[in-house]
């Protein structure tokens, strides 16, 4: 039996295992995923929070995830220290399991090389140390961001993503060496990105690209441990004022395109010691809000500065993001970017309550849907092993030359032969591989965007040969053939 057969074997009986313990999840009417919110309301609260974390158990919430910024110029302080221990036991008093979402900032310090990743280690290996009822930790947080982690590109190189593997990986170990135990739940990751090294302003690193490179780096440094026991995702939506169900283009990333994420994270790294949700890595979705209107509401300074929703749409999208990851078995945790909103409207408005305290829909909206539990469990996620969405190839004559148009859903790269005689799919797959077959053409194929690529048709019968190589994973091929009379 080939290593490619037992493969096969081996994933679809991890399919079926999957499938049935979500059914049988899903009978029982038990959640997959645990709902919390991440919001330093708590920690900066006069009691520590105590009042603030009841009423977070109180709507049935699990957990709460605290900011705690490490500073490269003064490396071994924890400047909140105080007010971590107080809010700390507080969550813990409520019956909160205590997040801390951990990264190095700001991201000048990173990019003069101040912050180095064997000081940040130390440091969160102090930390732990200093909090050992703290089980989990978000290393990392929106570096595929300017505003996190800079620089993102070096003489148009990505680069950011190596860098942050370097941290990602020291922060994993000094960890695991305080408790094995520990939950590591890596990267946090950005949804949109532009890949423009030259932009003037705003230059970052889209979802899909970053993971990739990510993975390369990952490949390239030999590592024979993970970097992350989970995967930390901010599934925030292009406009407040999209639905649920409309996610990003390729290769940005939002709730509705998580496949996509889970495909990413299997071609960076499927095959290393770094599991993936083909073999259990879990998606911890730590950051996620719709921002509403708060015009004319108490408690709330300055003006709004994107395009906002109304309080019933937030809390129907909130309702069937609840219950759509309940369905997911990939996904671990979901945390509302705010429990309670930001009063200067230049922040953060996405919470379930607002800025005075007062529960917007939202708030029993997440309550029902977290008691509903899981209602449509969707098939068991596989990676696509071929470019996603590649359609088949049409072809036209005119005026002696053949016009082949190509289309697929994601990045990718395309050659075209045109093969004197009869070729099967083996035969074409065969020529196409080799550098030295003549009579092709190449492009590069944007998702969505129809390809034309021109070849003279030359005389008798032929076969023309199409191979798209996915641009995130290059194992990943669809060859498909158009015999000619």
């Amino acid at each position: 039996m080939t290593g490619v057969g037992f493969d096969v074997i081996r994933r679809r009986l991890v399919g079926a295992a999957a499938a049935a313990a979500l059914a049988l999840a899903c009978a029982s009417g038990s959640v997959a995923a645990d709902f919390g919110a991440n919001d330093d309301t708590g920690k900066y609260a006069g009691d520590g929070g105590a009042g603030f974390y009841t009423s977070m158990a109180a709507l049935g919430l699990k957990q709460t995830v605290v900011t705690v910024r490490w500073a490269p110029s003064d490396p071994v302080a924890l400047i909140e220290r105080s007010l971590l221990d107080v809010t700390v036991p507080a969550a813990t008093l409520a019956g909160l399991k205590v997040v801390f979402a951990t990264y190095p900032y700001p991201p000048r310090d990173i990019e003069s090389g101040v912050a180095r990743p064997r000081a940040f280690a130390d440091w969160l290996a102090a930390l732990a140390k200093d909090y050992p009822t703290v089980r989990q930790f978000v290393v990392g947080n929106e570096p595929n961001q300017p505003a996190f982690f800079r620089p993102q590109f070096r003489k148009g190189k990505q680069v950011s993503a190596a860098r942050f593997g370097a941290f990602l990986a020291a922060g994993y170990d000094a960890l695991k060496s305080v408790d094995p135990a520990i939950m590591v739940v890596g990267v946090g990751l950005s949804p949109r990105g532009n890949d423009r090294p030259l932009a003037k302003s705003n230059i970052s690193t889209s979802p899909v690209r970053f993971l990739a490179a990510l993975g390369r780096w990952y490949r390239r440094s030999g590592r024979t441990e993970p970097l992350m026991d989970g995967f930390s995702f901010h599934p925030y939506p292009n406009r407040a004022t999209d639905p649920l169900t409309r996610g990003y283009p390729w290769p940005g990333a939002g709730f509705a395109n998580l496949a996509r994420i889970k495909q990413s994270l299997w071609d960076a790294f499927a095959g290393t010691p770094q599991p993936t949700t083909v073999d259990g890595l879990k998606l911890y979705l730590d950051e996620v809000g719709w921002q509403v209107d708060t015009e004319g509401l108490p408690g709330y300074t300055g003006f709004e500065n994107v395009a906002v929703t109304d309080e019933e749409t937030q809390a129907n999208v909130y309702r069937e993001l609840v219950m759509q990851a309940q369905c997911d078995p990939d996904i671990a945790e979901v945390n509302v970017f705010g429990y309670f909103d930001d009063p200067l409207r230049t922040g953060f408005q996405a919470a379930l309550h607002r800025a005075d305290g007062a529960p917007r829909p939202a708030a029993d909206a997440v309550k029902q849907a977290i008691l509903q539990g899981c209602y449509v469990p969707p098939g068991a996620w596989q990676p696509t092993r071929g470019v996603v969405g590649a359609s088949k190839p049409t072809i036209t004559e005119v005026a002696g030359k053949l016009l082949v148009t190509i289309t697929a859903k994601e990045g990718a790269t395309a050659r075209v032969c045109l093969l004197t005689g009869s070729h099967d799919t083996a035969s074409v797959t065969r020529l196409l591989a080799s550098p030295s077959t003549a009579g092709c053409v190449r492009a590069v194929v944007s998702p969505h965007v129809p390809t034309v690529l021109t070849i003279a048709r030359g005389i008798g019968s032929a076969t023309v040969g199409v191979r798209l190589t996915a641009e995130a994973n290059p194992g990943r091929r669809t060859v498909a053939t158009h015999p000619l009379p």
